[in-house]
């Protein structure tokens, strides 16, 4: 419950913070607080695997600003993708940026007001209810738990390994994945278990993390500036350019991606 407690504590505070003084940096770790309190419902959902709808019922009310907050998270890659290829380039794109300028007052606006509306109370209702489902449960069943949910996960990759190619759904899929063998294997390593993988295979997981973060960056940048060059068809050669580059990015970092999944999913992981 240490890590739960941990977590749940900081979600709580980023929480009460962004409801007086809205700041991104808060903003995108409650969204992380979030991610991981999902997560731990799953496992806790395992162990009580006949409270059917355990995870769902329990997390719901929280949807609505995990939501809103991965906007947040969404615009803020953009932006420093769009920073990193200005000055790797030396090259000023001030009319995207005051773009973004604009986006950024409103998407802040909606999503300031949806955490406003938020009531306090459901923070105090998971905590309870967490507490009570998390507090007897016997090695053992958390070992089961833990690995059923890093199997499911691993099958699946090696399943789309199999019969599937790397597009850009199947990355998404494999980020959600990864996310959650890095979360189970934190809560293991939390409760004195030892972890699942051997420490060749987080390094190689560490790799992989690596270049889906330089993957989702590069795709939602692409996604964003094609947008405003739909809405801006007239902004010169530069951004068109841009576009190409990054276009180019995304297929290199596709293919980097796709050697290492392969590399750790398409054989049994030792």
């Amino acid at each position: 419950m240490e890590l739960f407690d941990r977590q749940y504590h900081q979600a709580k505070s980023a929480f009460n913070f962004l409801n007086k003084n809205f700041k991104s940096k808060k903003a995108l770790e409650l969204n992380d607080s979030l991610i991981f309190l999902n997560i731990y419902l799953d496992l806790l959902n395992r162990i009580h695997f006949h409270e059917e709808r355990l995870q769902f019922q329990l997390f719901e009310p929280f949807k609505p600003i995990h939501k809103a907050l991965k906007r947040i998270q969404h615009f803020k890659l953009v932006q420093t993708a769009l920073e990193q290829e200005s000055s790797a380039h030396h090259t000023p794109y001030n009319t995207y940026k005051k773009f973004l300028t604009g986006e950024k007052k409103e998407l802040y606006k909606e999503v300031y007001e949806t955490l406003f509306t938020t009531p306090l109370g459901m923070w105090e209702s998971l905590y309870a209810s967490i507490y009570d489902y998390g507090r007897n449960n016997r090695p053992l069943q958390i070992d089961t738990a833990t690995l059923q949910l890093v199997n499911e996960e691993i099958e699946f990759f090696q399943f789309k390994s199999k019969n599937s190619q790397m597009d850009s759904q199947s990355i998404k899929d494999l980020m959600d994945g990864i996310r959650v063998i890095t979360v189970v294997e934190n809560v293991r390593i939390a409760v004195g278990m030892n972890t699942i993988f051997r420490d060749t295979v987080h390094e190689k997981l560490k790799g992989l993390r690596q270049a889906l973060n330089s993957w989702h960056r590069t795709h939602l940048f692409g996604q964003h500036l094609q947008f405003f060059l739909g809405e801006n068809a007239d902004v010169g050669q530069k951004y068109i350019d841009l576009a190409k580059r990054i276009k180019n990015k995304k297929q290199r970092l596709t293919k980097e991606v796709a050697s290492l999944y392969h590399d750790l999913f398409s054989k049994p992981t030792p």
